[in-house]
């Protein structure tokens, strides 16, 4: 009797080990995600809509490790921010949102002149 409960608890403790890893992997998807839409988006001259296809195509490439993505690209004349989120894959059928959201935000890329504004 003690056997099979330790057994359960054991395995449950597994399972939510790796679906602890999985939510960090999609984490870290986002993450890169998130930077490489910051570098097209910040580019000179660049759209908004660049950082969101760029972050899209790679998370594209990953479907069943980031589920649901959603991009943001938000920015101001001389800064960019790129919001990427996604559900991480499920284990257990657990009412909870595995939700990973990372952000990466810089400078955008403008010409200044010597002495000029900045």
């Amino acid at each position: 009797m003690e056997t099979a409960v330790l057994a359960a608890v054991v395995l449950v403790t597994l399972i939510s080990v790796v679906q602890a890893g999985l939510w960090w992997h999609t984490r870290s998807l986002c993450h890169h995600a998130a930077a490489l839409g910051l570098h097209a988006a910040r580019a000179y001259a660049a759209d908004p809509a660049a950082g969101r296809a760029s972050a899209a195509q790679f998370l594209h490439r990953t479907p069943n490790a980031a589920a649901d993505p959603l991009i943001t690209v938000t920015g101001t004349d001389r800064e960019v921010s790129v919001q990427v989120s996604a559900t991480a894959p499920h284990l257990l059928p657990l009412p909870i949102d595995f939700r990973a959201t990372q952000t990466a935000t810089g400078a955008r890329e403008r010409f200044t002149t010597p002495g000029g504004s900045r």
